[in-house]
């Protein structure tokens, strides 16, 4: 085995089981390093927070993916930091890893453009944990307003507001339209699920904007069809736990405030945590291009799983 090339792969998102499924025939040696033994399919979270899917039906275990794979050798660790000039991977657990080649696929994590306060508010959907988080504070907004008996609070209950139409944003936005409008339509006593209210806020002019036409327009009419309010050129100023704020992006000075007790947040993403042990160690580094990263986006267009 000493002298096979040793390829460390960080990350066991859609990018890292690419290259390790990609190198199944080379003559190299492989550690592919997660700190979650599953692979999740992240473009089907929405469902699993929006109760149409359970948690198990988008994670698939990493050694079962590589098991037949004989080449690649699965290591449930967090990365802790690099040596690029001794090609070194430092890990909390185990050993530190050598490596002639570093792929680092570690995707990314939620931007709040500098509002980093706004999360507890308005929880993000990257991991099996938010999206079960993101499930409990939907369904639980619907038996709060079975139970509250002033109509203006109700109201704030029943009324969702998804910050951000990329892929998230639109499918989140579209799953809890159709959860009040059909799944949960005859479920309650005191309340109608379907005075329901989903507003999809968006600071650009059209949902799904990474997408060629039609397709944005097509699917803003799609949610409009299912009530959704699709609001555009609109941005947050701020999120509290019983509102959200808005404003214009055309230059109107104006506010707006929606009252409103559930807020999810599909806006922006940012590089993973890990993007900081590179920038140190290249930093240390004489020889910061020793290593190799790389990315990889899923078809949703969501950035994958962080490690």
């Amino acid at each position: 085995m000493g002298g096979e090339h040793r390829v460390v792969v960080i990350g066991g998102g859609f990018g890292g089981v690419a290259v390790c499924q990609g190198l199944r025939r080379a003559a190299v040696r492989i550690r592919l390093v997660d700190r979650r033994n599953f692979h999740l399919f992240q473009p089907l979270l929405y469902q699993v927070a929006t109760g149409a899917l359970s948690p198990a039906n988008i994670a698939a275990p990493l050694r079962k993916i590589f098991w037949r794979q004989k080449n690649c050798d699965v290591l449930l660790d967090s990365v802790t930091g690099f040596d690029f000039e001794k090609r070194q991977v430092h890990l909390a657990v185990s050993p530190s890893l050598d490596y002639d080649t570093l792929v680092i696929a570690a995707g990314a994590s939620h931007s709040y453009f500098g509002n980093d306060h706004w999360e507890r508010f308005a929880p993000g959907l990257k991991t099996i944990e938010d999206a079960t988080e993101i499930r409990r504070r939907i369904l639980g907004a619907f038996e709060a307003a079975d139970r509250e008996t002033d109509p203006m609070r109700r109201r704030a209950w029943l009324t969702f507001v998804v910050v951000g139409a990329g892929p998230t944003g639109v499918e989140l936005a579209g799953a809890i339209a159709e959860l009040s409008r059909h799944t949960l339509r005859n479920d309650f006593r005191h309340i109608d699920p379907l005075e329901t209210g989903v507003m999809l806020v968006e600071a650009g002019g059209k949902v799904l904007s990474s997408f060629a036409d039609p397709l944005p327009d097509r699917a803003r009419r799609s949610l409009q069809q299912l009530g959704v309010d699709v609001r555009l050129g609109l941005k947050v100023i701020d999120i509290s736990d019983e509102s959200v704020s808005l404003q214009s992006t055309s230059g109107d000075t104006g506010t707006e405030t929606v009252l409103t007790r559930t807020v999810l947040w599909g806006a922006g993403v940012q590089a993973a945590p890990i993007a900081n042990s590179i920038v140190a160690a290249a930093t240390r580094s004489a020889t910061p291009t020793s290593a190799t990263p790389t990315s990889a986006t899923p078809a949703s267009g969501d950035a994958m799983n962080a490690v």
